[in-house]
C-alpha cells in the first residue's frame, strides 16, 4: 500500500479518536479541575470504575499531537503551519499533565489519605507542572486561534468548522475553570467538529496531493 494511503488512514484516526476520547475522558472520569487536591483524590476514591476508564482514555488522548500537525497540513499555508507549530509545541507536556490522573488514581488507593493527598499536591503544585500547564493553555488559545484561521482561510473546511477549532480551548477553560460540565463538554466537541471536518481533504484527490 502507498504512503499516500497509510497517511490517509493516519489523519482519520487521529482526527477522531484523539477529540473522541478527550469527551469521553471528561464525561466519565470522576476529578474535576479548579477543586481541591484532597476533594479530587477522594472522588477517585469514591468512584474507582471510572477512575480505571478514565486513565485507560488518557492514552489515545495522546493523539492529539499527530492531529494537530495533520490540521495544520490541510490548511496548507503558512498561518496554517505557524498554528499547528504553536499547538504541537506548547501539547508536547501533554504527557505530564495526564500523569496527574496516574498519581490521583494511586493517591485514592492509599490508607494514609493525608500523605497521599500532599504527595499530589506537591506533584501538582511543582515548577515543572505549572510552567507546563501555562505553556499549555496559552499556546491551545494561540495556536488554535491561527490554526481555525488558517482553515478558513484556505477554505479547506467550512467557516464554522474553523471556528469551532478557535473556539475550544477557551470553552474548555472557562468550562473546567468554573466547573460547569456543559461549557467544556461544548468545547471539546467543538475540537471534535473542528478536526472531523479536516479529515475530508485527506480522503480527497487534495489529501492525495499533500507531501507527507
Amino acid at each position: 500500500m502507498s504512503s499516500s494511503y497509510w497517511r490517509r488512514t493516519a489523519a482519520l484516526v487521529c482526527l477522531i479518536v484523539a477529540p473522541l476520547a478527550q469527551l469521553a475522558q471528561y464525561l466519565v472520569s470522576p476529578v474535576r479541575q479548579g477543586v481541591p487536591v484532597a476533594v479530587q483524590v477522594s472522588s477517585a476514591a469514591a468512584h474507582p470504575g471510572a477512575m480505571r476508564l478514565a486513565l485507560l482514555l488518557d492514552l489515545p488522548i495522546l493523539l492529539i499531537l499527530p492531529a494537530i500537525l495533520f490540521a495544520g497540513m490541510a490548511a496548507r499555508s503558512r498561518l496554517g503551519t505557524a498554528g499547528a507549530a504553536v499547538g504541537f509545541a506548547t501539547a508536547l507536556g501533554a504527557g505530564y499533565l495526564l500523569a496527574q490522573d496516574v498519581v490521583i488514581d494511586a493517591a485514592a488507593r492509599q490508607s494514609a489519605r493525608a500523605s497521599a493527598v500532599a504527595l499530589v499536591s506537591a506533584y501538582a503544585d511543582s515548577g515543572a507542572v505549572t510552567v507546563l500547564v501555562a505553556l499549555y493553555l496559552v499556546g491551545h488559545v494561540v495556536g488554535f486561534a491561527l490554526l481555525g484561521a488558517a482553515l478558513i482561510r484556505s477554505r479547506a473546511v467550512p467557516v464554522w468548522a474553523g471556528a469551532a477549532l478557535c473556539a475550544w480551548p477557551v470553552l474548555e477553560m472557562l468550562g473546567e475553570g468554573l466547573d460547569v460540565k456543559p461549557v467544556a463538554a461544548a468545547g471539546f466537541v467543538a475540537l471534535l467538529v473542528g478536526f472531523a471536518a479536516c479529515v475530508p481533504v485527506f480522503l480527497s484527490d487534495r489529501g492525495a496531493r499533500i507531501p507527507a
